[in-house]
């Protein structure tokens, strides 16, 4: 199953909120500190807990083969407007503006 998904799952005393990321076939649970699973009093408090916690996976650091995905100065330069261009076989310059908020 190679879905996001969360949940709460109910454990004597409360319930347990857990998470299944892409890449991986078991559910993660949610822990204190110490390694233990940390347990919730409502299954509504536990399931949001997951989300949180699912959303902070996907808006975190980008893994390719264990290693964190970094913007470089190099990419940003690929990417930003030139002040001008010019057509193809041409020898004239068109100056480029930026309209709105762009930066």
């Amino acid at each position: 199953m190679n879905e996001f998904s969360i949940g709460a799952h109910p454990v004597p005393g409360g319930f347990i909120a857990w998470f299944r990321k892409v890449h991986k076939a078991s559910n993660e649970v949610i822990k204190e500190k110490g390694g233990r699973p940390k347990i919730y009093p409502t299954r509504d408090a536990a399931t949001a807990a997951a989300g949180q916690a699912i959303v902070a996976y996907i808006n975190g650091s980008l893994l390719r083969d264990g290693e964190k995905l970094q913007a470089t100065c190099k990419a940003d330069a690929l990417f930003t407007l030139k002040p001008f261009v010019r057509a193809r076989g041409k020898e004239r310059r068109t100056v480029v503006e930026r309209v709105g908020g762009a930066t």
